[in-house]
């Protein structure tokens, strides 16, 4: 649910309990509309308090992780430690029902006296706001988003004016408002708007997810019109809020995290109810838990899905210059082998040099190997024999060419493959531990320039984990390092080894135990199991039938001077495998 004010009165509840008279330790800013309290509460416990005004993701909660922090702080951080830091939080206040906060704050001031500062949260999209005020005569310290008269006409926010609250959207409070008054201003809406939109625009602090999960809970079509409702569609609809209110007062509601495609898709703060069967969810013993939790992983998710994005962008460029050479290689190698006439051309010359004499211009003779009529031309300036050698010369320089641009052509190629097996694995990173893995290997490859700011890998993830319906150990590595590793050091001689067919992707490894000493031992159904791994998690994963070659690990080899992840083998076999058929779970 949007961080409305069923959440922000959730949220408050548990923050206002456990953090009073906790004391502000630290104070920092590290993004430019994002400040987080390092908080000393009683038992020596501390915690993370996060406040964010980003008009996308305005929010307040505590916070597990640790962020990184500017070496210079800006002016409203440096401002906030000031006034604020060593303080003690004397209450935190939901503002009725609306989407504000007010912290208040006890610190020593100039004089070492005890004042009284609030920190004003406004967490309203893109007007989001965090405001420090001076209580006594509501004049504004400073704000992390400051704007004139220029930008509003209701209001400025600039240090020294006096504080303004946002405008009245003109809704009922349901923390005061009667059902009388309810359904007075519901029968008002548009006849044709649907239940859920018209509780959203009546009572204050109500998202139009949680109208809707309101009009759910007590089994209304949020999509009824409100011209067919009438007063005990209304009663639910008013007696369903007010139960959701006392029961975050009471501290009996819960937080669930709702998934969707496997990706977190909303969190919901209501009563306890009973879920939809087959839903995926986790329950959560507080909100600020399952908060943080929801919002980390969308974040991580669009900061994994943006550097992907960019370091794809940088990678495809690589390849487009890899297949222009190869292209222009393919034109030099094709003019290469057009010159191999010319050995036949100075045979012929040479042959039949007693026919012609210096001066001629052209020569008609007959191919020795075709028999057909072959026009020659001649250089007047020389005698037949030496424009034979100058044909000579220009075929042994063209068989020279031929092999060095071999050698270019099979070097481009590799290089080709190997960046589009770098692709894969950056389409299939999970997290941002994995594509930071594979940036360093591009780095070490010269792919990418290092970043000053990245700080190494302390812990490097593990192959993917999967048991084959016979009980055998399916490992699957996720970037070209860890094919390395899994193949060359971690795979015995006798494990089976699998890999899409001239595709590229990742490398597969059944662990097989040494009984099994013939390919003809190993179950067909681990095989196939393994055979749709591969596939899945190969460049080829949207297609139906995909080859896959498979061998004994003792088969593969990685020759010398080789790409990460880039490997040989023989004596092996081959499987048609299908990759939406792998459904094997992973541990």
């Amino acid at each position: 649910m949007p961080f409305d004010g069923i959440a922000i009165r959730a949220i408050c509840r548990e923050l206002d309990s456990d953090l009073g008279n906790a004391r502000i330790d630290k104070i920092y800013q590290p993004e430019k509309d994002e400040i987080v309290f390092l908080i000393r509460a009683f038992g020596s416990k501390s915690l993370r308090l996060l406040i964010s005004a980003n008009p996308r993701w305005a929010r307040m909660h505590s916070c597990e992780q640790r962020k990184a922090n500017p070496s210079n702080p800006p002016a409203f951080c440096m401002l906030l430690r000031k006034y604020l830091e060593g303080g003690k939080i004397k209450a935190i206040r939901q503002v009725d029902f609306e989407r504000i906060v007010h912290i208040y704050i006890e610190a020593l001031d100039e004089f070492r006296e005890w004042k009284t500062r609030v920190l004003v949260c406004e967490f309203m999209g893109r007007h989001s706001n965090i405001i420090l005020l001076n209580p006594e005569n509501q004049i504004i310290l400073d704000a992390i988003k400051k704007y004139g008269s220029d930008l509003s006409s209701y209001r400025e926010v600039l240090p020294g004016k006096n504080y303004i609250s946002p405008p009245d959207q003109g809704k009922l409070n349901p923390l005061s408002c009667s059902f009388t008054d309810f359904g007075q201003l519901m029968w008002k809406q548009e006849p044709d708007s649907s239940l859920s939109s018209s509780l959203f625009k009546v009572l204050s602090g109500i998202s139009p997810f949680s109208a809707q999960e309101i009009c759910q809970a007590v089994g209304i079509d949020p999509d009824l019109p409100v011209e067919e409702c009438g007063e005990f569609e209304f009663s639910s609809i008013f007696t369903q809020v007010q139960k959701t209110i006392a029961a975050i007062d009471n501290g009996l509601f819960e937080t669930r995290l709702l998934y969707k495609n496997n990706q977190p898709w909303e969190f919901v703060i209501s009563l306890p109810s009973p879920l939809p069967a087959g839903a995926k969810n986790m329950v959560y013993p507080s909100a600020n838990t399952g908060v943080d939790d929801y919002y980390q992983q969308r974040l991580d998710k669009i900061r994994l899905d943006s550097s992907k994005t960019n370091i794809t962008r940088t990678i495809k460029s690589q390849l487009d210059k890899a297949y222009r050479k190869r292209f222009l290689q393919e034109g030099d190698k094709s003019r290469a082998l057009e010159n191999e006439k010319y050995k036949t051309w100075g045979e012929l010359l040479t042959s039949y040099a007693h026919q012609f004499q210096k001066g001629d211009t052209v020569a008609q003779l007959q191919d020795f190997y075709t028999e057909e009529p072959v026009t020659i031309d001649l250089d007047p300036r020389y005698t037949p024999i030496q424009n034979a050698q100058r044909y000579f010369k220009i075929y042994n320089k063209s068989r020279s060419a031929l092999k060095h641009l071999k050698k270019l052509l099979a070097r481009n190629q590799q290089d080709i493959d190997y960046l589009e097996s770098v692709l894969v694995s950056i389409k299939q990173a999970e997290n941002l531990d994995e594509l930071n893995e594979i940036i360093e290997e591009l780095v070490k490859e010269d792919y990418l320039k290092e970043h000053s700011k990245r700080k190494k890998q302390q812990q490097r993830s593990e192959p993917r984990h999967f048991v084959s319906s016979d009980g055998l150990e399916i490992l699957v590595g996720r970037n070209n390092r860890q094919n390395d590793i899994l193949t060359l050091k971690q795979a015995q001689g006798h494990d089976l080894w699998l890999h899409a067919k001239d595709i590229p992707g990742t490398h597969v490894i059944v662990k097989l135990p040494q009984s099994l000493t013939s390919i003809n031992d190993v179950p067909d159904k681990s095989l196939e199991e393994a055979a749709n791994l591969a596939a899945y998690f190969s460049k080829a994963q949207e297609s139906t039938k995909v080859p896959v070659d498979y061998t004994f690990r003792a088969n593969v080899r990685k020759p010398g001077g080789a790409r990460p992840g880039m490997v040989i083998y023989d004596n092996y076999w081959t499987i048609m495998a299908n990759p939406g058929e792998a459904r094997i779970g992973e541990e």
